[in-house]
């Protein structure tokens, strides 16, 4: 097993994620290095899957785009949650071509984006909590009172 594997594997075996897990926020669907997909809970009960690119983990932060678990594909735009402000910005399927989220803690989108590390540096990828740190702040998305459901049921 890589070195990064094996650091990931060792913070899905942690308690921050296995309380995540328990209390139905998220859960692993599958891990095949350097991928894996996870479902996140929404407030509506809808489970969005996420496929992350976990490639040098956790020195380099994860990219995750909306994934259709059950096709193994990239969600169609139409399935992706919608809602205002913070949760339109961060699920917005124009942005890098749906290929990740439109968050701070995420790979692609942090690159240009320098005035996030001031403007929102408790949304900046901490590699001391990992892939738990990226799936709470999905999980508040689909969870705050800016969610709108899913685009089309």
């Amino acid at each position: 097993m890589r070195p990064d594997e094996a650091v990931f594997r060792r913070h899905l075996a942690g308690g921050s994620f296995r309380t995540g897990v328990a209390s139905g926020r998220w859960c692993t669907v599958s891990v095949s290095w350097p991928y894996a997909i996870f479902s996140v809970r929404a407030v509506d009960g809808i489970e969005y899957g996420l496929r992350f690119d976990c490639q040098d983990y956790p020195r380099t932060p994860p990219t995750a785009r909306p994934w259709d678990i059950e096709r193994d594909a990239p969600l169609a735009p139409e399935r992706w949650p919608t809602g205002a402000n913070r949760v339109s910005l961060a699920f917005n399927p124009g942005w890098k071509n749906g290929s990740c989220l439109y968050v701070p803690c995420d790979r692609q989108s942090i690159e240009g984006h320098a005035n996030w590390l001031n403007e929102h540096p408790s949304l900046i990828w901490d590699p001391e909590v990992g892939i738990v740190h990226y799936l709470r702040i999905v999980h508040d998305l689909l969870n705050s009172g800016d969610y709108g459901g899913r685009r089309v049921p």
